[in-house]
Formats: structure tokens, sequence, C-alpha cells
């Protein structure tokens, strides 16, 4: 059997000023045909995993099709969307025909002239390949699942775990999709939603109350003439005319059985809306007074309101701003996205003191720059050592500066590297290193884990940007109404 595989990814924050462009794209490699080299080790990625499965099966081949991946940010631009989708479906065409198309997206994409990008994309896939060629669309679990992306994939999986485990997603989309065709079944499906957004500080599933949820997503896919279920707390920063959390569950051929038990997951994760809003976050102060007391090991502190992963600029200077204020004893590691600052200290070379703008080089609506006389430590290019299933490494022109015992990492462009301990790895620092550095700021809300073997303790900072956790403050203009937390009046449309 034939199976074409494709990736075209990226989350929308649609209160993020990074316009998500073809550069920002391309920027990460946009791969075609055989440019998109499957037997590239995607160790920490889901295609690795379903390239893996496929390879050890005797009657498969896979077809590389298209790569294709920008980091979170704002809308995707019309022509970026529309350039990408037809090399996609050009390839389709070329390459065909398939028995199978794997398709690796992220769910939550928004584009400028469209809420929904992904189920315009499933649709022109499927008209494409036709009705008899299979279609398994793995996306993240915080994607907005839309009932155009239900109609035409035969079966989407999300993550079953937040932090996410990538490869368990793909090894589980190939599972599914290898049991169709094996079987030859196509299974009848059913999606709910709950007219609910809520913050990011609830998200972990290793935990209630969204492990409550997640939990009987498990117990119900033992149940019998299930086949899968995936459940969606949808990212809590997208503007969208279908947004709310969903619950899709995947049958042998018994859609009533499966509209049962999507409305079953949906009526708990409702009776959980308040327990998901809890907030756990601290005050910066508190935050970095805490972290500074630590008497061992590394504190890792997560600037909620300013999430590279969550779609946000990158550039907030409220922690670092803190840290300067009260002195910090223990050394303290900050990543910041800031291309004049970088370039600035660039230019001054190794060395130098300077007095430097920092921080909200893109957005000072949620705060305002700092200067501060800063050493600058180093200067580099920006590339980092290998990040497996990490789609772009290199930050550009970027300088490691000094200022007290706070390092601020700059960087010139976005990236998600910096959740990474090889991030401070290319300005020669280990940030790992528990008897030397006291605290690290990630700029994630959530996606910790790789910093969880060195990690004393994780703080939850209140910071404002454009992923804070204050969801009821950001501008809803799209959303359907009436929604939890927004309207009073909202409630399930089923019971």
């Amino acid at each position: 059997m034939r199976i074409g595989v494709a990736r075209f990814s990226q989350e929308t924050n649609s209160f993020s000023p990074v316009v998500t462009d073809l550069a920002a794209f391309e920027r990460a490699g946009v791969r075609v045909g055989e440019g998109f080299d499957l037997s590239f080790d995607w160790q920490r990625s889901g295609i690795g995993a379903f390239v893996r499965l496929a390879s050890a099966r005797a009657d498969v081949e896979l077809v590389p099709l298209m790569y294709a991946s920008a980091g979170p940010g704002g809308t995707v631009t019309q022509s970026a969307f529309e350039h990408l989708a037809e090399l996609l479906l050009n390839q389709i065409r070329v390459s065909g025909p398939f028995d199978a198309i794997y398709l690796n997206l992220h769910g939550a994409m928004a584009a400028d002239h469209e809420d929904d990008p992904e189920g315009v994309l499933l649709e022109m896939v499927r008209a494409e390949v036709g009705p008899g060629t299979r279609i398994a669309a793995y996306t993240d679990h915080h994607a907005c699942i839309t009932h155009r992306m239900i109609a035409s994939a035969d079966v989407i999986v999300g993550h079953r775990t937040q932090p996410h485990d990538h490869p368990a997603t793909g090894a589980e989309t190939a599972r599914l999709l290898f049991h169709m065709m094996d079987a030859g079944i196509t299974p009848a499906v059913a999606m709910r939603k709950a007219p609910m957004i809520t913050h990011q500080e609830q998200y972990l599933t290793s935990r209630p109350p969204m492990k409550t949820w997640f939990d009987l997503a498990r117990e119900i896919e033992t149940r019998p003439g299930v086949l899968s279920v995936s459940t969606y707390p949808m990212q809590p920063w997208l503007d969208v005319e279908e947004g709310g959390w969903a619950s899709i569950v995947y049958t042998h051929d018994d859609p009533a059985l499966a509209d049962e038990l999507a409305k079953e997951l949906t009526r708990c994760v409702w009776s959980l809306r308040h327990d998901l809003m809890k907030l756990d976050s601290v005050p910066v102060a508190e935050a970095v007074s805490r972290a500074d007391a630590a008497r061992r090991g590394i504190v890792v502190l997560s600037d909620t309101g300013d999430s590279v992963a969550g779609g946000s600029a990158g550039d907030s200077v409220v922690v670092l701003a803190e840290m300067i204020r009260q002195r910090v004893g223990g050394l303290a590691l900050v990543p910041l996205v800031d291309g004049p600052a970088a370039l600035a200290a660039a230019e001054a070379g190794e060395g130098a003191i300077l007095d430097l703008r920092l921080g909200r080089a893109s957005d000072s609506r949620w705060g305002e720059p700092l200067t501060a006389r800063v050493e600058v430590v180093k200067v580099t290019d920006g590339a980092m050592p290998s990040v497996p299933g990490l789609e772009a490494h290199s930050q550009g022109t970027s300088a490691l500066v000094r200022t007290g015992n706070v390092l601020v990492g700059l960087s010139r462009y976005r990236n998600r590297g910096a959740m990474h301990p090889e991030f401070w790895d290319h300005f020669g620092v280990d940030a790992t290193d528990r008897d030397a550095v006291r605290m690290v700021v990630v700029k994630t809300a959530s996606n910790f884990q790789y910093f969880t073997d060195w990690t004393e303790e994780l703080i939850r900072v209140d910071t404002p940007g454009h992923t804070q956790s204050r969801v009821t403050d950001f501008d809803w203009e799209r959303l359907p109404r009436p929604i939890f937390p927004l309207d009073a009046d909202a409630a399930l449309d089923f019971d």
C-alpha cells in the first residue's frame, strides 16, 4: 500500500502581533517531495513514530509529500496558506495514486481570510484523492476541531498527554490507520463540543481536573465497539467561529454509541469547568523572590503571559526587570526575542559594555521595555546544536549579555528552542548545572518537560501578555456565544 506523508502545521494565537507569513515557514525549511527526508531522525516527533511503524511493514511504501511548519504566532497570511496548500496538492497529483494519506497538522491554525484553514485543506486533499483513499490526521490536542475536519478525514487523533508525547500520538495514528486498512472498515464518528475556554494553568494531564477528563477518555477506549477517543481542550487564545472544547469518539460502525460517548465526555468536562479556571500562578515579585531563596537546584520560572509556545512574541521583560530590581543573588538565565538588541550587542562585540534597550520590540501593549547596562559575553549566529523534532534550530544573530547575576540570551528570531537546555549550549552555558544555575525562565506555560530532569521547583509566574491566563481580558470577537467563562448563560446544547 502506498501512503503519502505530509506535515503542514502552525498554531495560531489570534491576539499575537507576530504575522505568520511564508517567510515564517521558510525559516523552518519548506521541504517538498524527496526534499522531505523521511529517514531523518525525527525521534521526538509524531512523524518519526509513524515512519518507524510503517517502515516495519513489508507491504507499505511511504511517499514524502511536503513538510511545512511554522512556530506558533499570529494568523497565517492568505498567500502563505494558498501557496503551501497548492504545493501539497500538486505533490499528491504527481506522486499518486495513494491508498492513504498521513497528514500531520496542528489543528489550531487560523488564517487572515479563513477561520478553519485546516478544514479547508482536508477538504482539498479529500477532493484530490477521492473517497477510496484513507486520510489519517495527527493533531495537537489543543486543536480546534471543526465539522469540516471531521467530514474529510477518516480518523483524527490528538495527543493523550500534556506535556505532549509526540511519538505516542504518531504511533496511535499509525495503529488506527493500519487497523482500518487491514480490516477494511470505516469508523463511525461523533463530535460534541463544550461551549468553554479556559486558561492554560490547569492543562497538565498528570493531575486533576484535566486528568479526570483524559482518564475517562482512556477508560472509554476500553469499552466494546470503541476504536479511538480524543479530547481537545482548545488552546486559549484562538478567536474563531467554531471555538470550544471537543470530544471525538470513533466506533465500529455504531454512530449512536459514538454520540452517546461523546456526550458523556462533554458532560464530564463541563462539570469541571470551574476547577479548570483555578489560577496557580503567583505575582512576579513573589516568584522571583522564591526562586532566589531556593536552597539548591534549578527553579524554572514559567513566563505564562509571554509563551512563545503559545504564539506570543517572546519579548516580555517583566520577569527580567524584577530580577534586576531585586538584584538576585543566584545566577538567572532569561531568553529574550529582541532583534534590535541582539544586533546591537553583536555589533558592539564580545567584552563591550553598553546601555542596551531590552524587550517589547514587537508590541508594547503588555508592558514597557527597559534599559540596562550590560556586558556582551558572547555573540553567535544563533545555530543551535541539533534538537531532534524541533523544526528550526537557528535563532538568527544572537548574543549573550550579562547584567548583574542575570544572563540574557538575545535572539533575532522567535523559536521554541529556548524551551530546551540546548538553547543555552550555543552560548557556552550549561543550563542544567544545578551548582551554578539558580533559576531559568522559560517562555512557555506548559512545555516544561525538557528541563524536568534538572528542575527542583516549577513556579508559574502571573505575567501579562498575549498568552496570559486572564482570558476574560481579551477582546473576543468571533467565538460562538454564549461561552464559559465569558457568559453567565452558557450551557450544553444537548442537556
